[in-house]
Formats: C-alpha cells, sequence, structure tokens
C-alpha cells in the first residue's frame, strides 16, 4: 500500500475543503455588508414594532466564538462492545436493540414515567446520566426547543454539545418516544445516533450576533408581520460531509409563529450569515 500517496490525498483534500469554506465565507460577508448598508439606517427594533412583530426579551450584540468542527459517526457495534467490557455486562444493549444505518434504537422494558412537563429535564437528564442505560448518555443535552410534548407523537429530545454549544442534527441526536397514558407520560423507547472525535477543524472565529441573525432573516422577508418569534438558539449543524467525516458550523436556530398558528424555524449560518433553512448537506467523495 502506497502511504504517501495517501497522505497526499488527504492532504489536497483538506486544503480543498479549507479553500472551499474561506471562499463561503468571503463570499457571504460581502452579500452581508450590502445588505446592511441598505438597512441601517433604521433601528432593528424600530422596524420589527413598525410591522407588529413580537419577541420577549432584547437581542444579544454578543458575538460568540466557534468553530468548524469535524467528527466521524459512531460504530455503534464497537461501542456497545466497548461498553458491555466496562461496565461487566455482556449482555448490554442486546435484547430489544437494533443497529441499522448508524442508528441504534432501543425498547425499553421498564416503566419510566414523567407526569408532567415540568419533570421532562430533570427525568431525561438522570436517564442521560445512566451509563447502564444509554451509550455516550453524559455527552448529550436535552434540547427543550426541539422537543414536543403535544403531538400525536410526542418525543423528548437531547443532542451532542461541543464546548457549551449544542448540537442541532439528526447526525447527532437521542430521541425519547413517549407514550401518552391518563395524565401522565411513558417513555417507550430511544432511536440514537452519535458523533465521535468531534474536534475543531481551524482556529475558533466569531460568530454574528442573535441581533445579526434575526437582522438578517428580517431584511429577507423571513419574519412575516404580526407575527411572534418565539425563540433563538445557536446550535451546530452539519453542512458538508467528506466519505466518513461530518463538518458542523454554528448555526442561528430562530422559531417562529405566524398569525395563522404555525410554526417554524428559520436557519442562519453563524459565520457567513447566509439563510440556510432548506439548505441541503453537501457531500464530497475522495478518489
Amino acid at each position: 500500500m502506497d502511504f504517501k500517496k495517501i497522505e497526499w490525498i488527504f492532504f489536497l483534500a483538506f486544503l480543498g475543503l479549507n479553500l472551499f469554506l474561506l471562499n463561503l465565507y468571503r463570499e457571504a460577508r460581502i452579500e452581508q455588508n450590502i445588505t446592511y448598508r441598505t438597512n441601517e439606517t433604521i433601528p432593528l427594533k424600530q422596524r420589527l414594532a413598525s410591522e407588529n412583530i413580537k419577541y420577549e426579551e432584547e437581542f444579544s450584540e454578543e458575538n460568540q466564538m466557534g468553530y468548524y468542527l469535524s467528527g466521524v459517526p459512531t460504530d455503534f457495534y464497537e461501542a456497545r462492545k466497548e461498553a458491555q467490557a466496562r461496565l461487566n455486562i455482556p449482555d448490554f444493549l442486546m435484547s430489544r436493540t437494533t443497529i441499522e444505518e448508524g442508528m441504534l434504537t432501543h425498547l425499553i422494558d421498564e416503566s419510566i414515567y414523567i407526569k408532567e412537563a415540568t419533570q421532562v429535564e430533570t427525568v431525561i437528564t438522570a436517564l442521560l446520566n445512566d451509563e447502564n442505560f444509554v451509550l455516550y448518555g453524559d455527552s448529550y443535552r436535552y434540547l427543550p426547543q426541539e422537543s414536543n410534548l403535544t403531538s400525536e407523537y410526542p418525543e423528548i429530545i437531547a443532542g451532542q454539545e461541543y464546548d457549551g454549544i449544542a448540537i442541532n442534527d439528526s447526525s447527532s441526536r437521542l430521541i425519547f418516544s413517549l407514550e401518552k397514558s391518563g395524565d401522565h407520560f411513558l417513555v417507550k423507547k430511544y432511536s440514537q445516533t452519535h458523533i465521535s472525535d468531534l474536534s475543531p477543524l481551524r482556529e475558533e472565529m466569531a460568530i454574528i450576533s442573535e441581533k445579526e441573525a434575526i437582522n438578517t432573516l428580517y431584511v429577507n422577508s423571513k419574519i412575516p408581520s404580526n407575527s411572534k418569534i418565539i425563540s433563538r438558539e445557536l446550535m451546530y449543524k452539519m453542512t458538508i460531509k467528506i466519505r466518513d467525516q461530518n463538518i458542523y458550523v454554528p448555526t442561528w436556530f430562530v422559531t417562529i409563529e405566524t398569525t395563522d398558528g404555525k410554526v417554524r424555524v428559520e436557519q442562519v449560518n453563524g459565520f457567513t450569515n447566509r439563510i440556510v433553512t432548506n439548505s441541503i448537506v453537501q457531500t464530497v467523495e475522495n478518489k
């Protein structure tokens, strides 16, 4: 095997990726500057008020720091085998458990009840911290804005996090499926995806502020008149996949409720300030 050739292939692949990311960043900054120049004379707060767009708390102007993150999908067969040896439980996650296409699904035997919504975080946090219950549980955190107890099929969602910022992506998620039982909820199963070896791909960079993200959505007509901004949260989202490597970028997730009661989530790339709500993950195959 020509290891020197393999090294060059990986070097060129990651060099190309860095140039690609840098180009995206520069292009978006140019677009962002043009957008701001056309709206800089009227304060954002005044423009939202003029269209009766409601929200709670002022928008932060803080520029947090974040990374382009790289990671690989976890091999659950290996992870389960290692956990069985570490816990000395040979049948750990063997019964009522399936692993398909990078997702582990486990049907829960014991009765785990959630009596009311105020108990969700306490119950889920306890389950995540129980190494006899779920793999890598302590690498996840409860995501209240992504969870839903009012639908026909209620779910509680947790995501991995890196350096204090959660990952909100289907590639890195724990979904607890619930069943309504009288006035309570019964936790029936969980489905899990996980990313290993999360690490920065480049040095840390400044992230656009919450206020900048809201402004971008407003000037692009993504926040209708008479609507309400329910929440805004900074989380990581996968944008590029290079063979087995997933690339994540800080993204502002803004939840908006329109006058007809419908709720939608808009997304703004935290580095480029581009709206990426319906963007498709780009895939790069090295040859």
